[in-house]
This record gives structure tokens, C-alpha cells and sequence, in this order.
């Protein structure tokens, strides 16, 4: 389903989330690399072979979704700042299988480096990124494509999953 409405007029406000997502997300990426580093604890859920392989796909799979989102805001003209206000409702490309890909893709960078690396701490780390978005972020995001989209967002809503 692809759906791409413009505002009726300029958007004025916006999800008022003013700490950025890539901000909580290298923090809490840095947190995990201290913590690995200062209290190593491996974990062994695959063969070391396997993991590594299996790590580094997750995180190619997660950059080139991250990215393609991206850059469909890009080409939209639209803002991907949580500050700034959305003057269109991008349904294309990887926003056709997730309401939140640049989380998704995000989000699975940093498992896949805990994966690859085989690291318990940065899976451990990904848990106040997670509940950040998912409590935080996303309702606020969410709450305000509502009210500046209408019913266009709400049929979104209806045919695209949040995360997957």
C-alpha cells in the first residue's frame, strides 16, 4: 500500500521529542562497549562461526533499512528530526512494512553487534534504547502524526505493523 498525502498547510509543532533517538542510541551503544570491556561476559548462543556471520548480516540488514527510510524522508522533503514538524506522511519503500524502519533498522544494528560480538552487555545496553522508543517516542511520534495527518495516518496504522 502506498500512501504519500501533504499537510494541508505548513504543520506547525511537532512530537516534541527533543533527545534524539541517535543521541539515547550512542549512549546507550558506548554504555554497552564500556561495560563489555570493563565486566567481559560472553554468551555463547550460537557457534562462535555462526554468531559472527549471523551478527554482521543483522547489521547490514539494519543499515540498509535504516538508510532506505532515510532517505525517503529525503526525497519526501520531510524532516526526520523528532523536533521538527512533518509536512508529509511517507508510506513507500521500507515504510510499507514498518511505521518506525529507522528504529527497526536501528534497533537491529545494535543487536547484531551484540550477536557478532557475542557480547551479553550490549544486548543488556539495548534495553533503555528499547524502552525509550518504544514507551517514550514512538506514542509522541505517533500522537502527533494523528493529529496532523487525520484518517490518512489512522489507514496506515491499519495496514502497517509499528515495528514488523
Amino acid at each position: 500500500m502506498a500512501i504519500s498525502t501533504h499537510a494541508e498547510s505548513v504543520v506547525h509543532g511537532s512530537p516534541g521529542v527533543n533527545l534524539m533517538p541517535p543521541t539515547v542510541f550512542f549512549t546507550c551503544l558506548i554504555a554497552g562497549w564500556g561495560l563489555a570491556f570493563l565486566f567481559p561476559h560472553d554468551f555463547t548462543v550460537l557457534a562462535k562461526p555462526l554468531r559472527i556471520i549471523l551478527g554482521i548480516l543483522i547489521v547490514g540488514a539494519g543499515l540498509v533499512f535504516m538508510t532506505i527510510a532515510d532517505g525517503q524522508f529525503k526525497r519526501a522533503g520531510t524532516r526526520v528530526e523528532t523536533n521538527q514538524p512533518a509536512t508529509i506522511l511517507v508510506a513507500q519503500g521500507a515504510f510499507k512494512y514498518s511505521r518506525n524502519p529507522m528504529y527497526v533498522g536501528g534497533s537491529a544494528f545494535f543487536l547484531g553487534i551484540g550477536l557478532a560480538v557475542g557480547s551479553l552487555w550490549m544486548v543488556v545496553a539495548y534495553l533503555p534504547l528499547g524502552i525509550y522508543l518504544a514507551l517514550y517516542v514512538i506514542p509522541r511520534e505517533e500522537a502527533y502524526m494523528e493529529r496532523t495527518f487525520g484518517e490518512a495516518y489512522l489507514n496506515y496504522c491499519r495496514h502497517v505493523r509499528r515495528w514488523l
